[in-house]
């Protein structure tokens, strides 16, 4: 099974489309965008995405994203071969 198909399987199970996903530089927040034609050729598409760079986001005690370290996205074109880690969140 490939990583598109058991990233969608893992989305199914957890009952939720908001996600934090972490590459080796990135916190990635947002709500998968859910539609075969556009999620395809290991790409996910995001809504709504807050992206913390992970030395700004854990530098602080506790750590956090706030509005001088996040960039806003309404709309990023992720490509999971470049995903470390991800979970979904429950709304």
């Amino acid at each position: 099974m490939d990583r598109l198909k058991n990233f969608r399987k893992i989305m199914e199970k957890s009952e939720s489309d908001k996600i934090v996903l972490l590459t080796n530089h990135y916190k990635i927040t947002g709500f998968v965008y859910d539609c075969e034609e556009c999620n395809k050729d290991e790409f996910i598409n995001l809504t709504n995405v807050t992206i913390c760079h992970l030395d700004e986001n854990y530098a602080s005690d506790p750590p956090s994203c706030d509005e001088y370290s996040s960039s806003y996205f309404d709309w990023l074109h992720i490509n999971l071969d470049k995903v470390v880690a991800f979970s979904f969140i429950k709304n």
